[in-house]
């Protein structure tokens, strides 16, 4: 497992909670016949995609040994993560709504889109020639929803779009490069998009929840343990 704080399942973040990196683990032990262990080298550090492949040759033995990598590396390089979101300041924890045009998000997607590439193809090279579960998964929503920081349906609508440029970069990426992109924005918030995130997320509505880690697994053994099992 390589990325940021969502697959870290800190206790800080969500007490008591089984992590969706666990869950996966035993599903796949279950219909691989075969115990699995779990190297979880997830970051609680803001990490974001440029820093993650300034770092990705330390991880090289044990990625070039797994023959499951997950990666989850969505979150923190999002535009409305930025400091600025579309070159704009932050006001009272919220970027400038009328500043985040859809020309931004599709700017802001476009321009993530190489390091995607590379992070994928780079993992991919390793395991090149033996029979490997990659997966990735893009980004849920966690601002719809959030009862302690309502946003309006205009800027509701805006975060969405946001999201659906950056997801679909991610799995156009992802399938470019030999992955499968896990739909982790419908598992959590609808095959559309709108459905709040809700209990589905932890107190800061930031991480998954129990329930939403439930989710995230459920997501990812959905899409089958090939090509180590039918």
């Amino acid at each position: 497992m390589l990325g940021d704080s969502i697959p870290y399942n800190s206790p800080d973040d969500c007490p008591g909670c089984t992590g969706f990196v666990t869950r996966y683990a035993k599903a796949a032990t279950a219909a691989l016949h075969r115990p699995v262990r779990v190297s979880n080298l997830s970051q609680h550090t803001g990490l974001t995609l440029p820093q993650l492949l300034d770092e990705l040759a330390t991880f090289k033995a044990k990625v070039a040994a797994a023959d499951i990598v997950v990666v989850a590396i969505a979150h923190n390089s999002f535009e409305l993560n930025a400091d600025e979101p579309c070159g704009a300041p932050v006001v009272k924890d919220e970027p400038d709504w009328p500043k985040l045009t859809s020309a931004c998000s599709a700017a802001s997607a476009r321009a993530a889109r190489p390091l995607h590439d590379r992070l994928y193809s780079t993992i991919a090279a390793w395991r090149a020639g033996k029979p490997t579960v990659l997966r990735t998964l893009d980004r849920y929503d966690d601002w719809a929803g959030w009862s302690e920081h309502p946003i309006s349906a205009q800027a509701t609508a805006t975060v969405r779009r946001f999201l659906d440029d950056w997801n679909a970069t991610i799995a156009a990426s992802a399938a470019a490069n030999g992955f499968t992109c896990v739909k982790v924005h419908a598992a959590i918030n609808g095959p559309d998009g709108t459905r709040p995130s809700g209990d589905l997320l932890a107190r800061d509505y930031t991480h998954p929840s129990d329930a939403g880690n439930a989710r995230i697994a459920s997501a990812l053994v959905a899409e089958g343990f090939a090509p180590l099992a039918d």
